[in-house]
């Protein structure tokens, strides 16, 4: 019987997001590219026999009550496959920055649905958990398998690309934040929306191309009103050689895409000195699957 399991759960930047059109239900449309970061959670889930979900962080500001995503997670997965629940605690190791467009809250979703199907011996494919994972959030299906993908609709269509070869990543965020809800708006106010070529990025995707990727990306949410801290990361990165640098997600996270490890290194470096998070990554996370 298991009674405890951890798994690491992978960030991710948008390589590009295009916000296409707000559906008839409210919600609004996307076409990105997701790359999964090797910064990482780190998610623990342990039976306690107290019949209940409970949740605990590393980070005192995120809620742990039934608000928190991986409450819902654990939730849904009890709900869909009909086992009692035992009682568990899940505990969040928080590396990754919240409010940043990493994915943060929906990456652990997906560690907390993968740990039960592990623990609880369900065996529930990845298109099963994928399909009841979407219920906690639309990015959460991503995390499953993670890796590269096209993500459609409102988040929850997925096609799985070949893997860029490695590249490495500057990733910042200031201590600002941007609220998801009133940059849909100010979108939506717009008169004009540039779109992305897709068929191009994913061609460069298929030609294993990260810095044509780059220059056919866009990010629909850098047209709204952004804190300033964005920009002067946006030009740090570009100071030491970036091949593309973009806001990801609905902010408020910048990262910069390297070729050369040492000109990363030196971004975040500099940026390390003016910011509360910075850090170089890769798109190689091979000990995702990896439970302890």
């Amino acid at each position: 019987m298991i009674n405890r399991l951890s798994v690491k759960t992978y960030a991710k930047i948008n390589l590009t997001l295009d916000v296409t059109e707000k559906r008839p239900d409210g919600y609004h449309n996307i076409d990105s590219i997701f790359e999964e970061l090797s910064v990482y959670d780190t998610v623990t889930v342990e039976k306690n026999n107290s019949g209940k979900i409970t949740v605990s962080c590393s980070v005192p500001e995120i809620p742990c009550d039934e608000s928190n995503i991986v409450y819902k997670a654990a939730d849904i997965f009890f709900n869909e496959t009909g086992i009692s629940n035992p009682g568990i605690n899940i505990h969040i190791e928080k590396n990754i920055p919240s409010q940043a467009g990493m994915g943060g809250g929906s990456t652990n979703a997906a560690g907390v649905f993968r740990i039960l199907n592990q623990m609880f011996g369900t065996e529930l494919s990845g298109d099963e958990l994928r399909r009841i994972s979407v219920r906690s959030g639309a990015d959460t299906p991503f995390f499953i398998d993670g890796g590269l993908a096209h993500i459609t609709g409102i988040g929850d269509r997925i096609t799985v690309l070949s893997p860029l070869s490695e590249h490495f990543i500057a990733v910042a965020k200031g201590s600002a934040g941007v609220s998801t809800p009133q940059a849909y708006r100010e979108i939506d106010s717009l008169e004009s929306v540039p779109h992305q070529n897709t068929a191009e990025i994913l061609r460069a995707c298929s030609g294993d191309s990260i810095t044509e990727v780059m220059n056919h990306a866009l990010n629909t949410f850098e047209l709204t009103y952004l804190p300033d801290d964005i920009a002067d990361i946006r030009n740090i990165m570009k100071k030491h050689g970036t091949s593309g640098t973009m806001m990801t997600g609905s902010g408020a996270a910048v990262f910069g895409i390297f070729t050369d490890k040492a000109a990363a290194q030196a971004a975040v470096n500099e940026l390390s000195d003016k910011y509360p998070f910075a850090q170089l990554c890769t798109n190689i996370c091979s000990d995702r699957n990896t439970f302890f």
